[in-house]
């Protein structure tokens, strides 16, 4: 059914011309070197404080996901690697895209706590609420060399948005991908991937271009009361395509160039619905991003990056609207659903990285980031919006003596929404043994609001005309950005002899202003006609102390939640054999929260304010674990399993999903075809039962198809 769509067709049709212009350019060159399977030796990793480290030596603990467990994960999509990182909840995907949340606070569209960059470049959009649309990550899961995950702030090294982590994605270099790559899915659920990647070397420069669709038919079960258990209108498919050139400038210098696009178009809609009628929404993201780098001397190193990304999206469409007045009649009329809007963002980034004393290592640097919105459906009184920001930064890693490393760091933010805020971090480690290391950590972070939260303004009234007016979203006030102090205590142990580790983190995160979007009093100069004259003076809220609201509510967001989030997670790894792999995580997490300041909010019913913090509490599981297998077998075969477990959690306000078991599980063999390096595979997720969505009642069944790899 979903094939047929026009939408669909088009882009389709314009991700294989791209495809097919580019590729032809240019001739076949080598073929990649096999991947080494396994390691023992712990990781250098340079996403904490952008000083490449041992992870020993890193101010934050860090999850590392490398090619090996990408592939033998079996996933489809980016979102479902995270299940690997303790800590980390991640819904499964169909149109609306996953939603990633670590140690909870998930009751927004997107994710906007968590900093999450491509190959330096930061993936949040002002058009979808300063977050992430996972929907439209522009990299193919073939092309990523591995996944650094800090689990803890660290606006020190990247600002706002890095208010409980960062995720660095780091593809490959374009020198190791020379070649031929085609793949493809087939499975149940209308599971149909397609990919195909060149590399090769031209004129002296390493290059390497990607095209890939995907699709699949969403959740197969969805609850409606009027019409009970149906599969839902929620079908997607996405392209990609995505260039990269590796361009030596000399000896000591050399330029990067990315250019992607990656779209996506879903289905919404429920049967028979006027309010919520059947449509499509299309969405697209293209970036480009030069970086150059130079290498002054060994230790010594300059880089400069710009990048310009543009996004869009369109999902505008006819709904039918009702409510009651103040007179105490109903009224009914179809408001045009404006739903989309455009973005771009320039972004300028410097770092300079050098040793300027003994034993210490320095990275400072700067950023300029433009960033312009224009839409009417989120800014019905102004579209078009712009925001500025300014930054500096630096890390000093300071070599104290045989067993201590100090780590100080600070980011000094100016935002033209939000003001100027210090973002500092002190760091100790303690080295018990060579491969045993105590870290103590307090640091300090924040996140912006949004330009939705702070000036947005939505409104639904009569195509064409102006009376009724129901005000949906109206900004009030001044938001301040959220701010988390947190605390940690980690160990890190290492015994090579067994090819073992052991991660453990400890921590305390306060974020004494969370904002929340709650119903507020509307002015009178922005008064709408929603509410009768009962609910706006003598509703229950009024007798137990709530306030009035004379000129009827819309929503807005405000710094008024209190919260405490403290816990421990560990992860444990281990190599029994040489063809045995096996990988341990759990989290354990109590949240605590109370609203600041019950004044401003206007809510009929006075239990629905308790929904607010109740939902917070519960927004991360008290227990979370997961695990995995990788077994390389003879023949060529090679199983995976993995096994994901939660508690009880509230993704939003007004739903929850059950605790859950899930067991996924791939089998691949490795041959040779022709003197082509091949895999096939088959892959079940879901294979125990059925698992909900952001709701429970959204299910997703299980999926199960096969693999089909070829490299030359």
């Amino acid at each position: 059914m979903f094939e047929g769509n026009m939408a669909t067709g088009r882009m389709h049709a314009r991700l294989r011309v791209i495809a097919a212009a580019v590729l032809s350019a240019f001739a076949v060159s080598a073929s990649a070197g096999d991947e080494d399977l396994y390691f023992s030796e712990l990781p250098i990793v340079a996403s904490v404080s952008r000083l490449p480290q041992r992870l020993a030596d890193a101010p934050g603990a860090v999850t590392v996901i490398d090619r090996t467990l990408i592939k033998a994960s079996g996933a489809r999509n980016f979102v479902d690697l995270l299940r690997l990182v303790p800590g980390f909840q991640v819904t499964p995907h169909n149109q609306e895209g996953g939603i990633v949340a670590y140690h909870g606070l998930s009751n927004e569209e997107y994710t906007p706590r968590v900093q999450v960059l491509l190959d330096g470049r930061s993936l949040y959009s002002p058009l979808f609420k300063s977050g992430v649309n996972w929907n439209l990550i522009p990299v193919a899961l073939e092309n990523i060399e591995r996944i650094e995950v800090m689990r803890g702030a660290n606006g020190v090294s990247y600002g706002s948005n890095a208010l409980l982590g960062v995720i660095n994605i780091i593809t490959q270099d374009a020198s190791q991908t020379h070649g031929w790559m085609l793949a493809a899915n087939h499975g149940n659920n209308s599971v149909r991937d397609q990919t195909v990647r060149w590399g090769g070397r031209v004129s002296g420069a390493d290059l390497r271009m990607t095209a890939k669709l995907t699709g699949d038919g969403g959740f197969q079960k969805m609850f409606d009361g009027s019409l009970g258990w149906f599969d839902p209108h929620d079908a997607r498919h996405a392209g990609l395509f995505d260039l990269r050139a590796d361009i030596p400038l000399g000896n000591h210098d050399e330029l990067r160039v990315g250019l992607s696009h990656a779209e996506d178009v879903s289905q919404y809609g429920r049967p028979a619905s006027l309010s919520d009628p059947f449509r499509d929404l299309a969405q697209h993201s293209t970036s480009l991003s030069l970086e150059w780098s130079r290498v002054i001397a060994p230790g010594e190193e300059f880089k400069l990056r710009y990048a310009h990304v543009d996004d869009w999206f369109s999902g505008a469409y006819d709904e039918r609207v009702s409510f009651g007045v103040q007179s105490g009649q109903n009224v009914s009329f179809t408001n045009r659903n404006r739903a989309g809007g455009r973005s771009t963002v320039d972004e300028l980034e410097f770092q300079y990285l050098l040793s300027p004393w003994h034993k210490t290592r320095l990275v400072w640097g700067g950023a300029l980031k433009y960033v312009t919105l224009q839409s009417v459906d989120q800014f019905y009184l102004a579209p078009r919006q712009t925001r500025a920001t300014e930054r500096v930064f630096g890390n000093l890693e300071w070599n104290a003596g045989a067993a201590w490393l100090v780590n100080f760091g600070a980011s000094i933010e100016n935002d033209s929404i939000a003001g100027s805020f210090v973002d500092p971090r002190v760091s100790v480690s303690y080295r018990l043994q060579p491969d045993h290391t105590l870290r103590f950590i307090a640091s300090r972070a924040h996140r912006t609001p949004s330009l939705y939260e702070a000036n947005g303004s939505q409104r639904k009234l009569p195509d064409g005309g102006s009376s009724p007016v129901d005000i949906t979203y109206l900004a009030q006030g001044v938001l301040r950005p959220e701010r988390v102090d947190t605390l940690e205590v980690g160990y890190l142990g290492e015994w090579k002899s067994l090819r073992a580790s052991l991660d453990v983190r400890a921590f305390r995160e306060k974020i004494p202003n969370r904002i929340q979007i709650v119903p507020t009093a509307l002015p009178a100069s922005s008064a709408d006609n929603r509410d009768s004259d009962k609910d706006r003076f003598f509703d229950r809220s009024i007798l137990l102390g709530g306030i009035p609201y004379p000129y009827g509510r819309a929503d807005a967001a405000m710094n008024l939640e209190n919260v405490v989030v403290r816990g421990y997670e560990y992860q444990f790894r281990w190599q029994p054999f040489e063809s045995t792999r096996l990988l341990y995580n759990h989290a354990l997490i109590q949240t605590e929260a109370v609203l600041n300041d019950l004044a401003p909010i206007a809510e009929k019913f006075a239990e629905n304010i308790d929904k607010i913090p109740a939902q917070t509490r519960r927004s991360a599981p008290r227990n979370s674990q997961s695990a995995m297998l990788i077994q390389q077998l003879p023949h060529d075969f090679d199983l995976s399993v993995m096994y994901y477990k939660s508690g009880l959690m509230q993704w939003l306000r007004n739903s929850y999903t059950n605790p859950y078991e899930r067991i996924d599980w791939r089998l691949a063999r490795s041959f040779k075809l022709a003197g082509v390096r091949a895999e096939l595979a088959y892959t079940a997720q879901m294979a125990n039962h059925d698992m909900e969505g952001r709701r429970n009642t959204r299910i997703a069944k299980e999926l199960h198809w096969l693999s089909l790899r070829l490299d030359f």
